[in-house]
């Protein structure tokens, strides 16, 4: 067993945490739309998938990172001093994951959700940008299913940024659940139908360049 097999391992465990991750926040969502539930354990499923959405979003961050290092076999031009950045600002992403509430809303908290949504979509123009190119006209990458997959995740942080957006919206009508059994407030029917839009997106993305990864079409 050498160093790229255990790559490999790692880099299939995190998009099952990715995936199954993501259908645990939208069973919880989906939930928490019904009608049927008091405003306490709607508030309660609510900030119980806020927590648990943690984890995909963690599997998201390690992905690039795990990917790139896979990728040197297939001719990345990441390599080196660029691939240990990589491996720092990916670091720093899981810890900011890990003591930022997705719910907070401390001017602080909001600043650092601003970088991090700036970056996702930097991030994600790189990959789209770079994986088209090299998928029609490049010459870089050894195998053009590689590049075909990076121009797929591209696409995936726009998902990911929906998805917070949805659960954004609910944190100001959660803080208005009273103990009476009330409708369902209009921004927590809202924000829980953008987030599982942006979930069943993000579904079809990571299917897709799983099946790419696996079976080198092109």
């Amino acid at each position: 067993m050498d160093f790229y097999t255990v790559l490999i391992f790692f880099h299939v465990l995190l998009f099952a945490g990715w995936l199954g991750g993501h259908l645990g926040v939208l069973a919880l969502l989906r939930q928490a739309r019904s009608a049927k539930l008091d405003p306490e354990h709607r508030g309660f499923t609510l900030r119980l998938a806020m927590r648990i959405d943690r984890i995909p979003r963690t599997a998201f961050a390690l992905t690039p990172a795990v990917g790139l290092t896979l990728a040197q076999s297939w001719g990345s031009p990441i390599v080196g001093p660029w691939l240990w950045a990589v491996w720092l600002a990916t670091l720093v992403w899981v810890a900011f994951i890990w003591t930022v509430p997705r719910e907070s809303e401390t001017r602080h908290a909001q600043t650092l959700r601003l970088a991090e949504g700036t970056f996702m979509v930097l991030a994600g123009a790189l990959f789209l940008g770079y994986g088209t190119y090299q998928l029609f006209f490049g010459s870089e990458l050894t195998a053009k299913w590689l590049a075909l997959k990076m121009a797929i995740f591209g696409l995936v942080p726009l998902t990911m940024l929906e998805i917070g957006e949805g659960m954004h919206r609910m944190r100001p009508a959660l803080d208005e659940i009273s103990a009476a059994r009330l409708p369902i407030p209009r921004e927590i029917a809202r924000g829980i139908d953008v987030a599982s839009f942006a979930s069943l997106v993000l579904y079809g993305l990571l299917i897709a360049a799983a099946f790419i990864g696996a079976t080198k079409p092109i």
